[in-house]
């Protein structure tokens, strides 16, 4: 099954149309044991503020290297789960503030020739809320926070735009694809728009991006997974060349995304399903 977009909801503007505050099923988040790696009342004043990823670009990397010296540890993604919630929460109620227009990176579009396929590296279930709160502050924010292409330099202190729109509302997400554990597939980023996925502009400018809702660090997904994928690119996809059907680790070699298992056996397994 697919889903697509519908054209309710409220609109809302960053990247291409307008702002305001997802309203995706997001779901009700609950703070009580918050602040055990973080500033609580520091993050909740900063995200108030349009330049929020200033002021907390030095806090999230702490937090970045502290989950990776505690990869083993059964609890390291809580480490940086108290940060995506303050964000899933100033998302959900607005506070944060989001650029009503901005430039449209997306006039660099090409033809698409690549699919990129990712894992969210979480269990099952990921909301659309939380996957945008992730990918606002691990993505845009420490990109507006040190943007790396000359000409974008204006972005550092501005309210952060993406111009990308779903259901309405503006979104910060990269995949344009999300595949469920039962072979459900949501398609929540148009494909006319470039997915900020890949660690790499050319790739992402003529890509699609299809994520895994698991984690897939030591194991391959369900057959049901691998034959909705297939699928996918049989229906959508089949001028896209197999070779250049390939992980995030093939085009971002600081990531094993999606999984060290991809090439040993499961990318075959794809291929062999697409023909």
């Amino acid at each position: 099954m697919v889903l697509e977009p519908t054209a309710s909801h409220t609109a809302t503007k960053q990247r291409e149309s307008r702002p305001g505050s997802m309203t995706v099923a997001l779901p009700t988040i609950h703070l009580e044991n918050m602040g055990k790696y973080i500033d609580e009342t520091l993050w909740r004043r900063a995200l108030c503020k349009p330049d929020w990823y200033l002021i907390l670009a030095d806090d999230f990397k702490r937090l970045e290297k502290l989950a990776e010296q505690q990869k083993n540890n059964p609890d390291h993604k809580v480490i940086k789960g108290e940060a995506y919630s303050l964000v899933e929460e100033a998302l959900r109620i607005g506070t944060i503030p989001r650029a009503p227009s901005g430039e449209n990176l997306d006039k660099q579009r090409k033809p698409i020739d690549t699919i990129v396929i990712h894992h969210t590296k979480n269990r099952p279930g990921m909301t659309l809320g939380r996957l945008n709160a992730m990918q606002l502050l691990r993505i845009y924010g420490m990109y507006y926070a040190n943007p790396t292409d000359k000409l974008e330099l204006q972005f550092k202190g501005q309210a952060v735009w993406s111009g990308h729109f779903y259901n309405g509302e503006q979104v910060f997400w990269g995949y344009h694809w999300l595949v469920r554990e039962n072979g459900e597939l949501e398609h929540i980023l148009d494909d006319k728009y470039i997915g900020w996925h890949a660690g790499n502009w050319d790739i992402n400018t003529r890509s699609v991006a299809i994520c895994i809702d698991d984690d897939l660090s030591n194991r391959e997904p369900n057959n049901v997974v691998i034959g909705s994928i297939a699928k996918l690119l049989r229906d959508q996809y089949l001028t896209v060349n197999p070779r250049n059907i390939v992980g995030h680790c093939d085009v971002n070699k600081k990531t094993e995304c999606p999984g060290r298992l991809f090439h040993e056996s499961w990318r075959q397994k794809l291929l062999n399903k697409i023909v």
